[in-house]
């Protein structure tokens, strides 16, 4: 498939490397299209699909994005940011 960008949209995906919010324009692009098929299952999907895609995204989401939680699990950041 060939896909010819709008300038406009050229411009976002380069935006989006530039701000960090992706390393590549193919992770940019990953992200957008992850945007559209929740969308997707949110409107034409059960309730329990859309739950599963989520809980996909979230599984995906640190390593996609480069993030490191230190080793650490949710329940000890929580318990951590606790007064």
């Amino acid at each position: 498939m060939t896909i010819i960008l709008r300038p406009e949209q050229e411009r976002v995906l380069r935006d989006a490397i530039t701000y960090g919010m992706a390393q590549t324009t193919d992770e940019a692009l990953d992200q957008a299209l992850d945007a559209l098929r929740g969308r997707l299952l949110a409107s034409t999907g059960t309730p329990d699909e859309s739950a599963a895609a989520a809980a996909r995204r979230l599984a995906t989401f640190g390593q996609r994005h480069g993030l490191s939680m230190g080793g650490l699990t949710v329940k000890e950041l929580l318990r951590a940011s606790r007064p």
